[in-house]
């Protein structure tokens, strides 16, 4: 990734942080937490508290890795911005945590040693990156028999991509949702990878969010989406996003 496109992405995230830029996507991400219990759930039981390595690659303010510290016996995150690597480090402190780390670093070229974690988790973080880049360098610190947890938003459903395009200001100018030949190069690297695709259906339940009915909207769509989503369906580029477990 070009030292332009870092600078890019360094400055929009330091403001976004404080600017609300986003806001008006929160209403979407109100559909993720059906998907989250599973999510957690699948990566917690890679996770030993006397031996676990974790990595938060691209760690935004922290949350998730401060969530899985007390399972892991030392967790590092990294990120490209200032501001979030601040904030981190000031929730982690508050919270009382000893076991993790937070530094500002470029994911696209780390200072760790090869074969250096057991588990890396990223949360829309490689969409940021040039993909090829960010791969390769996955491999590289991931240990042997090591897996890589990431949630990443697709670009394969039309009526997503026009919503994109009409909101420019809610994202960076070098960030690409996935693409179908972005899937096939990850697992043309990582031959194990498993996707899991989510989020069409599910869309529906966002007007309800506000009403009793929300979370009996959200079961029933996600188990639909489920069977319309699955792998071997033509319909998986419908989803908004996809989970990916790469095994190395």
């Amino acid at each position: 990734m070009g030292k332009d496109r870092v600078n890019r992405e360094k400055e929009w995230h330091n403001v976004s942080f404080v600017s609300g830029v986003r806001s008006k996507a929160y209403k979407f991400y109100s559909i993720c937490d059906i998907k989250d219990k599973e999510w957690d759930e699948k990566i917690i039981k890679n996770l030993q508290k006397d031996t676990t390595v974790f990595l938060e690659y691209g760690c935004g303010h922290g949350q998730y890795l401060i969530k899985y510290a007390s399972m892991v016996k030392m967790g590092m995150g990294i990120d490209i911005s200032e501001t979030l690597i601040n904030h981190a480090q000031m929730e982690m402190k508050s919270q009382n945590v000893n076991n993790l780390e937070f530094s500002v670093m470029d994911a696209m070229n780390t200072s760790f040693e090869n074969g250096y974690f057991d588990i890396i988790h990223g949360s829309a973080i490689l969409h940021h990156l040039d993909l090829k880049k960010s791969l390769l360098e996955i491999k590289r610190i991931l240990k042997d028999g090591g897996k890589a947890f990431f949630d990443e938003p697709l670009d394969t459903n039309l009526l997503i991509k026009i919503y994109r395009k009409m909101t420019p200001e809610a994202r960076t100018v070098d960030e690409q949702p996935l693409r179908r030949k972005d899937i096939k190069l990850i697992k043309s690297l990582f031959p194990e990878t498993e996707i899991i695709y989510y989020g069409c259906l599910l869309l529906l339940a966002v007007p309800f969010r506000n009403y009793k009915v929300f979370n009996k909207l959200l079961q029933i769509f996600y188990s639909m989406d489920k069977i319309l989503l699955n792998k071997y369906s033509p319909f998986k580029w419908l989803g908004w996003c996809c989970t990916i477990v790469l095994k190395k």
